[in-house]
């Protein structure tokens, strides 16, 4: 697919447009939409779950560990079980919503599975993506605060978004190849 940026945001400005650019870029539309909305719904689980487990006592005894991965550090980590749990509630959502609307994938029985296992592998590969990213732009640099996380934050998902993307389209969603 060759995107000319010029060319889209001089027809975007015509609402007459916008039927045939959606056709156009119908899966790089529907991949963005549903990246925003995923972005939401793992930004308000993790908050939910922060809220609802906001110590080691909150939590039940199986989860527990969760509170010692930082122990290496001198410290308790409460960031690492609504950080597991809000990328799962993502994850899920992401994976439904390209499998229907963004890939249309045509996956049957056991291939849904496969599917899935695919995804969430090329997902837990981002992850550690967007972990190596803020530790190079902000732990390892020392620089802080809000501001500079926040713009770290936006350059990882950048990157994420756009593996994300990639990982999906020729590992996940790969469609066959038709018979001449």
């Amino acid at each position: 697919m060759n995107i000319d940026i010029k060319s889209i945001i001089k027809r975007a400005v015509h609402p007459k447009e916008w039927k045939s650019l959606y056709k156009e870029y119908k899966e790089v539309i529907n991949y963005i939409f549903f990246g925003v909305l995923t972005t939401v719904i793992s930004f308000v689980t993790y908050y939910l779950f922060r809220f609802v487990f906001p110590d080691e006592n909150s939590v039940p005894a199986f989860l527990r560990w969760t509170f010692n991965l930082t122990a290496v550090f001198s410290t308790e980590s409460a960031t690492v079980l609504p950080v597991l749990l809000s990328w799962l509630c993502a994850v899920i959502f992401a994976y439904v919503t390209n499998r229907i609307w963004v890939f249309e994938s045509r996956a049957k029985g056991w291939h849904i599975a496969s599917e899935f296992v695919k995804f969430c592998g090329a997902r837990l590969l981002t992850l550690f993506v967007d972990l190596l990213i803020m530790f190079l732009l902000v732990d390892l640099t020392g620089l802080s605060g809000a501001l500079w996380e926040f713009c770290a934050k936006v350059i990882s998902n950048v990157f994420v978004l756009v593996l994300n993307y990639i990982l999906s389209k020729l590992l996940v969603f790969r469609k066959k190849k038709s018979a001449p």
